[in-house]
């Protein structure tokens, strides 16, 4: 280990000093290139040749991801021709759509095992035919070579019918084996098709993806790199902009130098060097003092010579300024030297500019070009995200409501049976009363009539025991001699008595029963008194359930007015939208048209530049011309004036030009500090747009938290209703369970009725012993009586209870057709609220969308029959919207769309859908059977 470390240790110093030296060699060859060239400019000229190097690396970048893009184009082509796949984005389609492929070739697969299956079937049973068929030929041969009698000939024929018959079978079975390899191998041949497509399909899809994942990879990096260039290049456009301004300034300074310098030599050093001419020569011409003060170094060398003798410190002043003439004239040609080295600089650099400029705008079509596709990409990334979010809130609501509507059928369908089943209970009870009130009124008329017999044979008897009583009162005396005879008989008679004694204790518990039963009886008209306290707080909650409903149904509205109000002020930011669009396009035009005067203005000064240089050709030519007179002093004054003049001109235009030139770079500025302020209103639009999306984001915010709200007030009214329904079948069950208790009683009545008749029968027997014992005492009949008053006052209470339960009866009948009566009305006022609030989901979801007015387009005749039908029913005005209409259609709609795809819930629904459409059980079944 540590010698392969100590070997990659050496193989990276190596590349390193290969690397070192290759960076010092470019840099030696760069600076031995522009050696001449000052350090600055050197630096920048490296920077340039890195710009340079870079650009094809960019070129070939950008023809890559064009190469890349244009197959990614030509991949969704064949995508969305071979497939249901219409952009890179349907993911969901392809995945379905293999998916279904993968489904056929497994149907596929499936019908070619069957039919091998069947064709190994069938080769078994052409086995096994071939073998019966060599087995009956064998035998036949055999019976052929016995030659076996006249039933051998019998034998033969019926086998060789049974040949025909087994080679028809035999022929039909190669038919259909014939058929059944052609479908197989037809079937081979689409599934092998459908393999390779599939395949194929997926290598595609895998390719398509991974290239996607690739390109997507490689455009993000040659964004990232394109704009580090971008902004590499906009620093290097900054720095050269800078030392060209730094240039500019110091061919200013340089230029007004030499006008200076032009100055002072036209103005100044001619008209002394003439003065003092003439005050040494005396020569009254102004020539010879303009050409002895022009003269050259030999010429003034003879002078000298010659006028030694003349004037001494006039000559010596002449020698001093001729020297410092020269000094300033070599001066003067080092200035222009270097002005010209510098133009010549300036106009190198002014290429690269113009280069620079070039690559530059190259690089930012390219960057605008990467900005646009990124800005796209971007804009599909969110708008996939706001569609998968909308496709989640939507699956969201899809479930939310088939559980509401599951919910909703569930408890339905729950109160519907039960209602059903009350109606029939109460029906059954009605009946069952009915018929056990009329028993019972024949069987109180019958004791009634059996008791006013009885009262009316015990009156006869005791008048005719009174008349005995007198009559033996009358013999007594006659009798008395037959006392002793009667005291045996006597004696048997008080038998008798102890046992009527024992019969009136018996009577005297049966009155303590009754008593009994009384209070048993005031017990539960205290228990109806408790229930009609029930029911007035049922009727309580049922009045509170009703100002609820009115509530939500305003609350509903309130919710309506409010998506109106937000959908409008969502219309009005659109607008908004659209106009500031519309701004922001306007400005971008006035940018492009102020890019275009920048343009025209930099060609302008262009112009102008190159118009200075001529002019500056021009200096050089006539500043030669002013050498070479100085030189020749053969030149005259005039020819000085117009050089002069020329001079003058020549600075007019140069001050001209100058102007011009400040002219137009003020021009620039101020189409710059334009440019400034129209980004800045850009950005000012910008930012005004962002804060109305954001305000309408927060709108929209507000507008869904209102909507949760209203969807959590809706949830808690649904959970109140079901309370209160739930509440309501606990006080609906308290009322079957005291309605079966009352009937209990009522059985506990009949049976008691059925003991008064026993007693009553026994009494009967007891009266007919009395008859025959035919007793004398009066106690007796006086107890009987008391007995007698006892039962008819008993059975007096009896009939009014009876009578008070039959009007109790009557009372909870009432109140549970009334109870059964608001029920259905909730009901119904539940369905309109739940079909409001449905349309309202529908309407805020689905506004977009063509499928629910395709959908409601065409309404059903028979769906709005009964629909006016049920409004007639309930007596409710028909005066209905259209609005109103369209909601119990699509009410309807999704019910019959439920119950056509929910195959588990077709019983739940099949109640539902035939008080809908009305169904007998014969359209029922009917409807069943086309289902199945």
């Amino acid at each position: 280990m540590f010698k392969q470390l100590s070997q990659f240790s050496k193989n990276f110093t190596d590349e390193l000093a290969k690397g070192l030296n290759d960076d010092l060699s470019e840099e030696q060859e760069h600076y031995d290139k522009n050696s001449d060239l000052p350090v600055e400019i050197q630096a920048k000229l490296r920077k340039f040749d890195k710009y340079e190097q870079k650009y094809p690396l960019l070129l070939n970048a950008y023809k890559v991801e064009k190469s890349k893009s244009e197959k990614l184009l030509i991949l969704q082509k064949i995508l969305s021709e071979n497939t249901p796949v219409s952009s890179l984005d349907d993911f969901d389609s392809l995945t379905n759509f293999f998916h279904n492929t993968t489904l056929k070739t497994d149907m596929l697969n499936d019908e070619i095992k069957r039919l091998s299956g069947q064709n190994n079937h069938y080769l078994a049973e052409l086995e096994e035919l071939r073998a019966q068929i060599d087995a009956k030929n064998r035998s036949a041969g055999h019976m052929d070579k016995d030659g076996a009698a006249p039933n051998g000939n019998i034998h033969h024929e019926h086998s060789e019918e049974v040949l025909n018959e087994v080679r028809a079978k035999y022929e039909r079975l190669e038919v259909d084996l014939e058929a059944l390899q052609q479908d197989y191998s037809a079937k081979n041949e689409e599934h092998a098709k459908a393999l390779a497509t599939c395949e194929e399909l997926q290598g595609k899809l895998e390719g398509l993806k991974g290239e996607s994942d690739a390109e997507l990879h490689e455009m993000k990096e040659s964004l990232s790199k394109s704009e580090a260039r971008l902004n590499e290049e906009q620093k290097a456009h900054q720095v050269v902009t800078g030392e060209l301004e730094d240039l500019r300034k110091m061919y200013d300074e340089r230029s007004i130098e030499f006008q200076r310098l032009l100055d002072m030599e036209q103005k100044g050093f001619i008209t002394e060097d003439a003065t003092q001419l003439e005050h040494s020569v005396g020569s009254p011409p102004e020539i010879s003092t303009a050409v002895q003060g022009t003269a050259s170094k030999s010429k003034k060398k003879k002078k000298k010579a010659k006028s030694k003798n003349c004037e001494k410190p006039t000559f010596q002043n002449n020698t001093e300024r001729s020297t410092v003439w020269t000094n300033e004239s070599r001066q003067l040609k080092e200035a222009l030297e270097r002005i010209r080295e510098y133009e010549s600089k300036f106009k190198v650099i002014q290429t690269q500019y113009s280069a620079l400029l070039g690559e530059g705008t190259s690089s930012t079509d390219n960057a605008v070009d990467l900005d646009v596709i990124r800005i796209k990409i971007e804009q599909l990334h969110d708008e996939n995200k706001d569609l998968l979010k909308q496709l989640r809130d939507n699956k969201q609501l899809l479930t939310f409501k088939s559980e509401e509507l599951d919910n909703n059928k569930d408890i339905l369908k729950s109160v519907g049976n039960e209602l059903v089943t009350a109606k029939d209970k109460i029906k059954d009870l009605e009946n069952g009363e009915n018929a056990d009130a009329d028993h019972l009124k024949a069987q109180l008329e019958g004791l009634r009539e059996n008791n006013s017999e009885c009262i009316k044979n015990y009156e006869l008897t005791l008048n005719e025991l009174k008349q005995r009583i007198s009559l033996l009162e009358e013999e007594k005396l006659k009798v008395v001699e037959e006392c002793k005879k009667l005291r045996g008989s006597v004696a048997s008679k008080q038998n008798d008595v102890e046992s009527l004694s024992k019969n009136l204790l018996r009577i005297e518990e049966v009155a303590a029963t009754l008593k009994k039963d009384n209070s048993s009886l005031s017990d539960q008209l205290r228990e109806l008194s408790l229930l009609k306290r029930s029911e007035s707080a049922l009727k309580m909650s049922v009045g509170q359930k009703e100002k609820t409903i009115v509530y939500l149904e305003q609350q509903i509205k309130d919710y309506n007015a409010k998506d109106e109000q937000s959908t409008r002020a969502l219309r009005e930011a659109k607008r908004e939208i659209g106009s500031l669009s519309s701004k922001v396009g306007q400005l971008a035009k006035e940018a492009e048209i102020s890019a275009n005067n920048t343009k025209d203005n930099k060609q302008s000064l262009e112009k102008f530049i190159a118009d200075n240089a001529t002019l500056t050709e021009r200096l050089e030519v006539m500043s030669e011309k002013y050498e070479t007179l100085k030189d020749a002093k053969s030149v005259s004054y005039e020819q000085v004036g117009t050089i002069r003049r020329q001079c003058d001109e020549l600075n007019v235009k140069l001050k001209e030009a100058n102007k011009r030139a400040s002219y137009l770079e003020e021009e620039l500025n101020e189409v710059a500090s334009t440019l400034q302020e129209r980004t800045k209103e850009v950005h000012g639009m910008r930012r005004l747009i962002s804060e109305s999306q954001s305000a309408e984001r927060t709108q929209v915010g507000k507008l869904e938290q209102s909507l949760k709200s209203a969807y959590d007030e809706k949830e808690r009214s649904e959970n109140d209703l079901t309370l209160q329904l739930a509440v309501s079948k606990r006080n609906i069950q308290e009322l079957r369970e005291a309605n079966e208790r009352l009937k209990s009683k009522l059985q506990d009545y009949h049976s008691k009725e059925k003991g008064y008749e026993s007693d009553i029968t026994r009494l009967d027997s007891l009266r007919a012993e009395v008859q025959k014992t035919k007793s004398e005492s009066t106690e007796v009949a006086h107890a009987l009586e008391q007995a007698l008053s006892n039962v008819k006052i008993s059975l007096s209470q009896s009939e009014k209870k009876l009578r008070g339960l039959e009007v109790a009866n009557e009372k909870l009948r009432e109140q549970n057709n009334d109870l059964t009566v608001k029920l259905e009305r909730i009901s119904k006022n539940y369905k309109q609220v739940s079909n409001q609030l449905a349309a309202s989901k529908e309407r805020t979801t689905a506004r977009g969308l063509s499928r629910s007015n395709s959908n409601l387009s065409i309404p059903d005749r028979a769906s709005l029959e009964n629909l006016s039908r049920r409004g007639s029913y309930t007596g409710e005005p028909v005066r209905e919207t259209q609005t109103e209409i369209n909601d119990k259609i699509a009410y309807i709609k999704n019910v019959l769309l439920g119950f056509l795809e929910h195959k588990d819930q077709r019983d739940m629904l099949l109640p539902v859908v035939s008080t809908l459409l009305q169904l007998d059980s014969s359209d029922e079944q009917r409807l069943l059977i086309s289902i199945r």
